[in-house]
């Protein structure tokens, strides 16, 4: 049952990302001067993203990006 949730709240995830990026190419291409202003946007939801994930590995004591093959995602 908790891996349907999450793989619920992943697939969630995955469509708003989707929905940011599209978004972000929209703007873009209307205007290629805010290029830098998303970029912004984009650099800070990651870091923050990356912060969170090592924060909740550093009081947890596992490290959940130990659980990701990189090399497998392409």
């Amino acid at each position: 049952m908790q891996n349907q949730t999450i793989d619920q709240h992943l697939q969630e995830a995955l469509a708003h990302l989707e929905e940011a990026i599209n978004q972000s190419i929209h703007t873009v291409m209307e205007n290629q001067t805010s290029s830098k202003e998303i970029g912004g946007k984009w650099e800070q939801f990651l870091g923050q993203f990356y912060g969170m994930v090592k924060d909740k590995g550093k009081k947890s004591r596992i490290n959940l990006l130990s659980w990701i093959s990189f090399s497998r995602i392409r």
